[in-house]
């Protein structure tokens, strides 16, 4: 990623303006639905030893939720912002021991070994499109045969009008929820930093990655849940 846009990223997630678990229900739409849907799209038995990564791990909320869904489970969760870091581990509590937590940028972090599931919700988009098509060949490598990838997050749209629409909705989501310095952070964040791709080139990178299937489960308004399977 480059250095500017990560510095600009970092700065937004640990501003003060960003206690993510107070605000996420306010700046990403149906978020709660979101979250269950990204845990149902796992196809592998419930009760099977998995080894999973959360790419943007975050405060947690995604791998507290798959491991209370897997309880066999075993989870790598990497994000570069160490206050959300720091969350991540308050809000594991119990599951702590089923949890590496690893501050680093993703993009270029060496991971140790092979995975079945991999997952990431509402942090892909922050990266260019050259470095979302890098990541997808780097998630196929690092999946065990028959694994799958999950990824829920912002996108976009080809045709201006649709991209012009959901926008307007966006914002008069977070005019909603939000008010004073809060709101201006979130919409600089959402017009300034934001680089969410449309789903049919997300597909197409992870077709040329080598995914067998790819299927949408789940969209709403600027927000999809798709799944990738090796």
């Amino acid at each position: 990623m480059d250095k500017d846009h990560l510095t600009k990223i970092q700065e937004h997630f640990n501003s003060k303006y960003t206690d993510y678990d107070a605000c996420c229900n306010k700046v990403v739409p149906r978020n709660e639905e979101l979250q269950k849907i990204l845990v149902q799209s796992i196809h592998h038995d419930k009760e099977a030893k998995l080894r999973m990564l959360d790419l943007g791990i975050g405060t947690g909320l995604t791998s507290w939720l798959v491991l209370k869904e897997f309880p066999n489970s075993h989870i790598d969760g990497i994000d570069f912002s160490s206050e959300m870091l720091k969350q991540a581990s308050e809000r594991m509590g119990k599951y702590n021991s089923r949890v590496d937590l690893i501050e680093a940028d993703f993009t270029k972090h060496e991971f140790n070994g092979k995975y079945d599931v991999i997952f990431s919700a509402v942090t892909i988009h922050n990266l260019p499109d050259d470095e979302k098509e890098k990541l997808f060949i780097k998630i196929y490598n690092l999946l065990n045969d028959g694994g799958s990838f999950i990824n829920a997050d912002f996108i976009k749209f080809k045709s201006d009008h649709l991209t012009k629409r959901t926008m307007e909705f966006y914002e008069e989501f977070l005019r909603k929820n939000l008010a004073g310095k809060e709101l201006e952070h979130w919409i600089r964040h959402a017009k300034e930093e934001d680089l969410p791709t449309t789903l049919n080139e997300q597909i197409t990178w992870l077709k040329q990655a080598g995914f067998s299937r790819i299927e949408c489960v789940w969209i709403y308004q600027n927000l999809a849940v798709y799944c990738a399977v090796k």
